[in-house]
C-alpha cells in the first residue's frame, strides 16, 4: 500500500505531492558581472593598392546585446530554477533569456542574455529543492511533507513556488528575413516579427517573473566577392577580394502585457572575415573567389581569432561561434512559466 500525501485542485491538477521535490524560494540575485561575446574580425591586406578598401571593419552591423552573469549560492547537483524579473515590460522592452547554466565549485553560474544594452539589468528569482536550501524559521505552523526516504519535499513555511500562468511559445524561424545586404554593406539586423502567446491575465505586468531558457538560435551571413585586372602604375596587376559578414542570434523573451508573452531574437555575436589579395602580374593564377568566401582561408582565420584569446580576455566561453549559413537551430516550442514577484519579496 502506497503512503504519502497528494493534493489536487478542482481541475484535477496536482498541487502537492509528497513524492515530488517541490521547488522553494532560494532568493533574489543581482548580476556579478556584465560582458559581451567579442567580435570575430580577421582580414588579409588592410590597404591594398588595387581593389576596394570599403568596410573592412564592422560598419553597418547591428548592435549586440549584453550578457549578465549571476552567481547563485546553492550547493547541490540539481540546478536552480531561475525566473527572470525583466528590466521593463511592454512593446519596447528588451528580449531576455537564460543562455547558460553551469556548476562552478559549490555555486551555480547563470548567464542571462538581453537583446539591448540598457542602464537597468534583470534580477533573478531563484528556486531550489528544500534539500539544497539552508533555511530556518521560528514559525511552528504549516504543512510539511516527506518522501519515503524521510527527505523533506514540501514546507509551506519556506515560500514554495507558485505558478500563475504558462504555456508554449515558438521562436521565429530566422532572425533576419529578406536581403542580407548589397556589395560591401551588410544588412543583418533583427527584422523578424515578434511571436506572441497568452496566459492567464494578471493585475500587473511589472509584478511578473518568468522562467523560459533560451533554446533557439539563428545565423545569417552576407557574402560578397569582387575581382579585376588591368594596368596600374606602369604594372600589370590582378586583384580579388572576398568577404563574409555574419551575426549569431539567440532567442529572448519579454512580458508584453498582463496576459501576453513574446519571443524574438537579439544579436549574440558578430563577425567579419575577408581576404584581399593582389598580384603584380597580369596572370590571375587560379584565384577562385568561391574558394575565398567559402574555403579553408576563412575557417583558418576564424580559428586564429579564437586562438588569439579574444574570448578568454572577455571572460566568456570560446564556443563554436562560426557561421553556419543562413539558417536556424533548435527552433521548437519553449515551455514558459509565469509567477509573481510579490509572492517572494
Amino acid at each position: 500500500m502506497a503512503h504519502g500525501l497528494l493534493v489536487k485542485n478542482d481541475d484535477d491538477e496536482v498541487l502537492i505531492d509528497s513524492d515530488f521535490k517541490h521547488y522553494h524560494f532560494l532568493g533574489k540575485f543581482n548580476h556579478t558581472s556584465v560582458t559581451q561575446i567579442p567580435d570575430i574580425m580577421e582580414g588579409g591586406i588592410a590597404n591594398a593598392a588595387q581593389g576596394s578598401n570599403s568596410n573592412k571593419g564592422m560598419q553597418n552591423m547591428p548592435s549586440k546585446g549584453e550578457i549578465y552573469k549571476y552567481t547563485v549560492s546553492v550547493n547541490g547537483t540539481t540546478p536552480p530554477m531561475c525566473f527572470v524579473k525583466p528590466t521593463s515590460t511592454g512593446s519596447s522592452a528588451p528580449f531576455t533569456g537564460i543562455v547558460l547554466t553551469k556548476q562552478v565549485s559549490t555555486n551555480w553560474e547563470i548567464w542571462v542574455f538581453q537583446s539591448t544594452v540598457t542602464s537597468a539589468s534583470p534580477v533573478l528569482y531563484c528556486f531550489s529543492p528544500l534539500s539544497q536550501i539552508s533555511n530556518s524559521t521560528s514559525t511552528t505552523h504549516g504543512l510539511k511533507t516527506f518522501d519515503s526516504s524521510g527527505g523533506v519535499t514540501f514546507d509551506s513555511r519556506f515560500k514554495p513556488l507558485r505558478v500563475v500562468g504558462g504555456g508554449n511559445i515558438t521562436s521565429p524561424t530566422l532572425a533576419h528575413t529578406g536581403s542580407t545586404g548589397s556589395g560591401y554593406t551588410a544588412s543583418l539586423n533583427v527584422n523578424a516579427s515578434n511571436v506572441s502567446t497568452s496566459f492567464t491575465s494578471q493585475s500587473s505586468a511589472s509584478d511578473l517573473i518568468y522562467y523560459c531558457p533560451s533554446i533557439a538560435s539563428a545565423c545569417q551571413e552576407h557574402t560578397f566577392s569582387e575581382s579585376d585586372s588591368g594596368f596600374h602604375s606602369w604594372t600589370y596587376y590582378a586583384w580579388a577580394r572576398g568577404d563574409v559578414w555574419w551575426c549569431f542570434y539567440r532567442s529572448g523573451f519579454r512580458i508584453a502585457s498582463t496576459s501576453s508573452f513574446e519571443v524574438n531574437y537579439g544579436v549574440y555575436a558578430r563577425g567579419h572575415v575577408y581576404e584581399h589579395v593582389v598580384d603584380s602580374t597580369n596572370v590571375f593564377a587560379g584565384l577562385i573567389l568561391g574558394a575565398i568566401t567559402g574555403g579553408a582561408y576563412f575557417a583558418a582565420a576564424i580559428a586564429a581569432a579564437i586562438a588569439a584569446g579574444a574570448f578568454t580576455s572577455a571572460n566568456v566561453d570560446g564556443g563554436n561561434y562560426l557561421p553556419y549559413e543562413n539558417s536556424y537551430r533548435n527552433n521548437s516550442a519553449n515551455a514558459f512559466i509565469i509567477s509573481k514577484a510579490s509572492y517572494y519579496d
